[in-house]
């Protein structure tokens, strides 16, 4: 570990029916499916044995549902729920296909294929929005680490274009460039740093606990 650096587990939530019929489902409420609470099971198996100092989730249904299947094999903290780490608010196409979207606007939908992370969405949260709650949470875990100086890392689940957004704002990414992170469903990412001027990614998108045989 990199002297008084924190690890941060993040954890997108598992898979949705929505996700599996392509829908941006945004701040919309969509429980996991039935492979969802597979995933979130192994997920579970996988972090068992881990101990964290803290635990925050999303407060969304999908988020909700894999971090207490979570806490479910866990001794250590249960999970704290926050609309900070709400995923992001895709205003009039939430709940939508591509197709869908082809069909009601074409000309967003033709911004959106060439421009997903930086098109105007009417009615869309925006990435100033977006990165409003991403420094507020940062600015949380920087002085929760600096209060507390955890040995132990901190588990967050939240949803994929807050992780991504969260992760490019840690690693001091341009968020004017295209988004190099993408997220599965049920997948782990860690990060470590001090908050300060160490920073790295330790592990991106492992989703390698969901070929784990069911014992």
């Amino acid at each position: 570990m990199l002297g008084d650096a924190m690890e941060i587990w993040l954890v997108r939530h598992a898979v949705t029916e929505a996700n599996l019929e392509g829908r941006l489902q945004g701040q919309l409420e969509y429980p996991l499916s039935k492979e969802g609470r597979k995933q979130a099971f192994a997920l579970a198996r996988r972090l068992k044995k881990q101990p964290f100092c803290a635990f925050f989730s999303s407060d969304l249904q999908r988020t909700k549902e894999t971090s207490y299947l979570i806490s479910s094999l866990q001794k250590g903290p249960h999970p704290l729920y926050s609309s900070l780490l709400r995923e992001y608010c895709f205003g009039k196409i939430q709940g939508l296909t591509k197709k869908e979207i082809r069909a009601r606007d074409p000309r967003l939908a033709a911004c959106l294929q060439h421009d997903f992370y930086h098109t105007e969405i009417p009615g869309a949260e925006g990435l100033p929005g977006l990165f409003r709650r991403v420094r507020v949470f940062y600015h949380f875990l920087s002085r929760f680490a600096e209060k507390n100086s955890p040995s132990r890392p901190v588990l967050v689940v939240s949803h994929g274009r807050f992780l991504q957004a969260f992760v490019i704002h840690f690693l001091k990414y341009d968020l004017r460039e295209p988004w190099p992170f993408s997220f599965s469903p049920a997948s782990l990412t860690i990060l470590e740093g001090n908050f300060k001027n160490k920073r790295r990614l330790k592990l991106f998108n492992d989703t390698c606990h969901l070929k784990w045989p069911v014992r």
